[in-house]
């Protein structure tokens, strides 16, 4: 799910110096930015408003928000870690998609959400981090398949 910021630049590729500069924004206090599309349905809306904050660790179940391997700023569950180009990488994946992402590096990381504007419902509904923890071990037993 793409997110736009009201800082300058294209809503959904900001250039790498605005997403350093949001991500030195988090540190200091949760960052608002707007939801679009539809691929974290039916939790995030097209429109919804998120605070994102950075967090010292992440666990499966947790939505994080991050800048994809294209640049866009993407909203997702995450679903467990992997090695990728010889570090810990993300593996994550919108609710409503049907594959995970790219691995996404830890240093692309925004941080975790941590508020729906409007809403007082939690963001992790109960169940969602054994499901991400049985989609992560259902694509290890894939790659694991493959060898």
């Amino acid at each position: 799910m793409d997110v736009e910021t009201s800082l300058p630049a294209a809503p959904s590729r900001p250039a790498p110096a605005v997403l350093d500069a949001v991500r030195d924004m988090a540190r200091e206090r949760p960052v608002a930015v707007t939801v679009r599309g539809t691929c974290m349905a039916p939790l995030l809306a097209d429109g919804d408003r998120v605070e994102v904050a950075p967090a010292r660790v992440y666990w499966p179940g947790d939505l994080l928000a991050f800048q994809a391997a294209d640049g866009r700023l993407l909203v997702h569950r995450l679903l467990g870690y992997r090695r990728y180009a010889g570090r810990i990488a993300c593996v994550t994946r919108g609710d409503d998609c049907p594959h995970p992402d790219a691995p996404v590096p830890l240093d692309r990381l925004l941080g975790r959400v941590t508020a729906v504007e409007g809403r007082a419902r939690g963001l992790v509904p109960p169940g969602a981090r054994v499901r991400a923890v049985l989609a992560w071990l259902g694509l290890a037993a894939r790659r694991l398949r493959r060898l």
